[in-house]
């Protein structure tokens, strides 16, 4: 009988430690789960970032979706001189061109995520260092505003390295960026429209 009690003692104690460590575990398990999930969010689902918007007059947005972008009617001259120009929201993108325009949605591409410079927040060591020479930046660089001639600049060079620059609205403070002209005619597909949203 006694044997019989010990034994039976025994298997409880198993059961109880058994249940107590899936009680402590629970917590990890649960944690373990959610940080899956959100990493798997993260690569199925599509990212605000991958799209961009780029807004000019409803007729030319109109060629834009029908037969793409042309580098060859890129003539603006723009801070960053002739490019592509894009933001990162509608509302910076109808800022710098005007509420009265329409706006397209462009799908980013693996190329250009991969190669942004971002002079946001841009430094006189940062700009030295990305153009190898020595600047004068006497009314060229203030309060994180790049100026037109030192913005060409930058722009050409971007062109040669294959770089897209990131910069900073003069207009909202938003982020807008520039595909150089030379960068888009060798890359034609490293920004694709997508659609109208406006």
């Amino acid at each position: 009988m006694i044997h019989k009690d010990e034994k039976e003692k025994h298997i409880h104690s198993q059961k109880h430690s058994s249940n107590a460590r899936c009680k402590k575990g629970t917590p990890l398990f649960l944690w373990s789960f959610v940080v899956l999930v959100g990493f798997w969010s993260l690569i199925i689902s599509p990212s605000a970032e991958a799209f961009f918007y780029h807004a000019t007059r409803r007729a030319v947005a109109k060629r834009i979706m029908t037969r793409g972008i042309n580098p060859a009617k890129l003539r603006s001259k723009a801070r960053f001189g002739k490019g592509l120009y894009l933001s990162r929201r509608i509302s910076t993108a109808l800022a710098e061109k005007g509420k009265r325009n329409a706006v397209i949605r462009m799908k980013s591409s693996r190329y250009l995520k991969g190669n942004i410079l971002n002079f946001r927040n841009p430094t006189k060591r940062k700009i030295r260092s990305f153009l190898k020479h020595k600047i004068d930046f006497r009314g060229k660089l203030k309060k994180w505003i790049i100026g037109p001639k030192l913005g060409r600049k930058l722009g050409r060079a971007a062109g040669r390295k294959g770089k897209v620059i990131q910069y900073r609205s003069v207009k909202t403070g938003g982020t807008n960026l520039v595909i150089p002209k030379r960068l888009l005619k060798k890359r034609p597909r490293i920004v694709r429209p997508e659609k109208l949203v406006r």
